[in-house]
């Protein structure tokens, strides 16, 4: 049996001494250590009804739910590899990921089983059918042995030449990864700890947000599917769930700033002790903002970095809160951080001529390989010093107390919401929406708001259909890879060099949203609620009027708006947040369908003219960004 195993047997030790210690809490459910144990075990019983052997790929295709961390469990137990995939997944890409790879099960819930293409499994396990009444917990007696250079499990990152790529991690990696945390995090992760988990399925993060707080016998605290969107309700987490541990990324930073000062909600860190930033890095002015906001509470901030090969590698404590510049730490225990110039010389902390070069990781928690496809998996490792290293693709510099400080990346990968994005992957399926009519494209951030994207499209034929491109990508991508502008050039311009000169590629023309919004197949707002939707559109996107089948995300809208807009149909339509599902609202993102779901929801109030907001009622709240 594998180290990472008997890391995770730490839970039946901890079940048996301690039974009743809750475990895993969402809202108003409860789960001690002996009912999770209790739970898991039945997962893994009806995975070995199925014979599903040692190795075996096996789907999870599941919400943010109790049912997701049983699954994980039971997969983990039994010698699965863990493969996550979010059911917000867009359908075309969905059928791209499950070609890579051959997975014997899928588990679902009764709620996304329609979503999954069954004919791509053997054996489909819906779970809300099998975490019935509780079994004994001298029930517990199935476990697999796994090798440590055994897969573990699967996470899907961006490719650089198109499909996403499939990282596998190994039993060795999983378990040095979690006792990395518990190591580097000793006063974040113990068995007092209320830890909030934030990260989607389809984050790495997700994996370690989840094993160190049971492990060490803490209380995991779930958020309800879609929420992490809502953040009036993470507010309300964090106070009436007493987290004391989280890990967020600068987005969410950002939105619970502006609602802690918009809404005077000063108990929102009443308990939090330790906050860990990840993800991309904020902007000077942004983090100002949240450390005087932090000064009335007694939070030690940290930093982590990571990548999806690497599964957490960089971190710190950060003493000088003041400070603009962010960085991203020193190595985790027993990783290897080294950084290297172009010309392949190491760069220490005592160099000051030229102190930037690319962060190569190396350690027990790398990953193995990128699944069927050993020319990227190769090219991705090198040996210096007789010590294996994965070239990151990011570029660093020591500060004066010897921390890594991020500057940039060797390539064109970004950063969109946190997660790591190639622009090629984007660039590959915009030209494949017109294969024959698209010879180029270049995909960039809009430098006035790094949340859009800017496509450079080059094609000689002036009738391309924006929106066709559009619609494509929206089956091929996640929203947040779908650019916001599409800018059509006859040619690229060029430096000297002959290479794309980025710099001056044209500022996209922010006329074209409103266009879009008012163009040939405008449909206008008929019924009060249609009415009273349009109107709030209007109001945080900046436009006179927009048809009621455009686009929220076609029209410059962006996660953060989408915040405020939810805000906004709670305090018009006084809904029920229960009724009111924001997940449902993000991936059906126009005015009429907005106006049906809020239609639907059982408990919204009587509507009186007196909402039709033009008046300002909404300034405090569409200060947001």
């Amino acid at each position: 049996m594998t180290t990472s195993c008997y890391t995770i047997c730490n839970l039946f030790n901890i079940a048996r001494l301690y039974p009743q210690k809750v475990a895993i809490m969402l809202d108003d459910q409860v789960w001690t250590y002996s009912e999770l144990i209790m739970q898991v075990e039945r997962v893994v019983r009806q995975l070995q009804r199925l014979d599903i052997v040692q190795g075996q790929i096996l789907f999870q295709f599941v919400e943010r739910s109790f049912e997701m961390i049983c699954g994980f469990l039971a997969i983990m137990f039994i010698g699965g590899v863990y493969c996550p995939i979010n059911p917000t997944v867009p359908s075309d890409r969905l059928k791209i990921l499950l070609e890579k790879m051959q997975g014997q099960c899928v588990l679902v819930h009764e709620k996304t089983r329609n979503q999954f293409p069954i004919a791509a499994v053997q054996h489909v396990i819906v779970l809300d059918n099998i975490l019935l009444p509780l079994l004994d917990i001298e029930d517990i007696n199935s476990l697999s042995v796994s090798m440590e250079y055994d897969a573990a499990f699967i996470i899907f990152t961006s490719g650089t030449t198109g499909p996403p790529k499939a990282v596998v991690h190994t039993h060795r990696g999983f378990s040095a990864s979690i006792t990395n945390y518990i190591q580097w995090g000793a006063r974040m992760y113990t068995a007092r700890e209320h830890v909030l988990q934030v990260a989607a399925c389809s984050w790495a993060i997700h994996i370690t947000e989840i094993s160190v707080p049971l492990v060490v016998g803490g209380t995991l605290v779930l958020l309800r599917q879609g929420s992490h969107l809502d953040v009036a309700y993470f507010s309300q987490t964090l106070i009436y769930q007493q987290i004391t541990t989280l890990m967020i990324g600068p987005a969410m930073i950002r939105a619970l700033t502006h609602y802690i000062e918009d809404n005077q909600q000063m108990r929102t860190f009443d308990t939090v002790r330790h906050l860990c930033m990840t993800g991309e890095a904020m902007k000077p002015q942004q983090w100002t903002r949240f450390v005087n906001l932090l000064s009335s509470f007694h939070v030690e901030l940290y930093v982590h970095y990571g990548t999806s090969e690497s599964n957490g590698a960089l971190g710190c404590q950060l003493i000088n809160i003041k400070d603009t510049e962010i960085p991203v730490g020193y190595p985790m225990p027993a990783i290897q951080c080294l950084i290297v110039d172009d010309d392949g010389k190491i760069i220490t902390s005592t160099d000051n001529s030229n102190n930037i070069g690319q962060i190569h990781i190396g350690g027990p928690t790398l990953f193995n390989s990128y699944l069927n496809d050993p020319e990227k998996t190769a090219s991705k490792f090198t040996t210096i010093n007789n010590q294996v290293y994965i070239k990151t693709g990011d570029l660093a510099r020591y500060n004066t107390r010897e921390e890594l400080v991020y500057a940039g990346r060797t390539d064109f990968q970004i950063k969109i919401r946190g997660q790591r994005v190639e622009t090629s992957e984007i660039e590959n399926t915009i030209t494949n929406s017109y294969p024959s009519k698209i010879s180029d494209c270049v995909v960039t951030k809009l430098a006035q708001n790094d949340d859009l994207l800017v496509a450079y499209v080059v094609s000689k034929d002036s009738e391309l259909d924006t929106e066709q491109i559009r619609n494509y990508c929206n089956k091929h991508l996640y929203q947040y890879m779908v650019p916001s502008f599409f800018v059509f050039l006859e040619q690229l311009p060029l430096n000297v060099n002959g290479k794309i000169d980025r710099k001056n590629l044209p500022m996209p023309d922010f006329s074209s949203l409103a266009t879009i919004a008012n163009d040939h197949r405008y449909i206008e707002p008929m019924e009060k609620v249609e009415i009273l939707v349009h109107s709030l559109w209007c109001k945080i996107l900046d436009h006179s009027r927009i048809s009621t089948s455009a686009n929220f995300f076609s029209i410059g809208g962006h996660s953060l708006l989408f915040i405020q807009l939810y805000q906004g149909y709670k305090t018009t339509f006084d809904v029920d947040i229960s009724m009111l599902d924001i997940g449902e609202l993000f991936q059906h993102p126009t005015i009429a369908n907005h106006a049906r779901l809020i239609n639907q929801s059982k408990n919204t109030k009587h509507i009186s003219d007196q909402y039709l907001l033009p008046s300002g009622a909404m300034e405090g709240m569409l200060n947001l960004i």
